[in-house]
C-alpha cells in the first residue's frame, strides 16, 4: 500500500475511535498529509506508524514515525493536520456572570473542534440551571468549565432542616451559614436550639441531617 494511502487510514481509524468514545458524529472532518518527498510514492508492504501523544485526541497538527520492515527497511516522519467539526451547545446571545441558563440562550451549531480544550457539550439539557462563572460572547461554545452548579441554599438564607432517623421525621428551621449546590454538605445553624450542624442540601432551601 502506498505510504500516504496507509497513514490516512491510520488517521481515519484514530477519528473514528474518538468520535466512538464521544458518542458523537462528525458533521464533516478534513485530514492534510505533509509527507517527506522521498515517500510520496514508496510503498510498503510491512509499515509501523506509531504517534507519540496517544493519549491526545487526535486533533490539530499531528506527528507521527513511520518504520517499514519489508520490501525495503526504512524509517521517517510525517505530519498530519486533522480537522473535525461537531455539533456543538453554543451561546445564542452574550451571557455575563452570573445568569442562570436557560434553554432560549443556548442553541445546537456546528463547530471545528480542533483548537478547543475543555470538554465538549452535545446537548443542552444538562447544562440548564447552571449559573455563568464568566461572560460567554454570542455564538461562543458553552462548556462546563464556564459554568458552575447554582446554590439552592444561600448562604444567611432561613432553610428547612429535615433530621431523618430510625422511624421518624423531624423538620425545623435553620439559617444557612454557606451557599451550597444540590448534594453538598454545608453548615447550618438551627434557630431553635443555636446548635451548628452540618447538613445536605437536598432541594432549595431544604437541607438534611443525621445529627439532631
Amino acid at each position: 500500500m502506498p505510504v500516504e494511502a496507509a497513514l490516512k487510514k491510520q488517521v481515519e481509524s484514530e477519528l473514528a475511535q474518538y468520535l466512538q468514545q464521544l458518542g458523537a458524529k462528525a458533521l464533516q472532518q478534513d485530514i492534510q498529509l505533509s509527507l517527506p518527498g522521498s515517500l510520496d510514492e514508496r510503498n510498503c508492504s510491512e509499515l509501523e506508524i506509531k504517534r507519540p501523544q496517544q493519549s491526545e485526541p487526535p486533533l490539530g497538527r499531528l506527528s507521527y514515525s513511520l518504520a517499514c520492515t519489508a520490501p525495503k527497511r526504512w524509517q521517517s516522519r510525517a505530519v498530519a493536520q486533522v480537522k473535525l467539526w461537531l455539533p456543538l451547545v453554543v451561546a445564542t446571545r452574550t451571557l455575563e456572570r452570573g445568569e442562570v441558563l436557560s434553554a432560549d440562550m443556548l442553541s445546537i451549531q456546528p463547530q471545528e473542534v480542533s483548537t478547543l480544550r475543555h470538554g465538549l457539550e452535545f446537548s443542552a439539557a444538562p447544562l440548564l440551571g447552571m449559573t455563568i462563572k464568566r461572560r460567554i460572547s454570542a455564538g461562543d461554545v458553552v462548556s462546563r468549565h464556564l459554568l458552575q452548579a447554582a446554590y439552592l441554599v444561600q448562604k444567611g438564607a432561613q432553610v428547612t432542616l429535615h433530621y431523618r432517623g430510625d422511624g421518624f421525621a423531624v423538620s425545623t428551621s435553620a439559617i444557612a451559614l454557606s451557599d451550597g449546590v444540590l448534594g453538598e454538605r454545608i453548615s447550618v445553624q438551627n434557630i431553635s436550639s443555636g446548635k451548628v450542624l452540618d447538613a445536605i442540601v437536598t432541594a432549595e432551601n431544604n437541607v438534611e441531617s443525621a445529627q439532631k
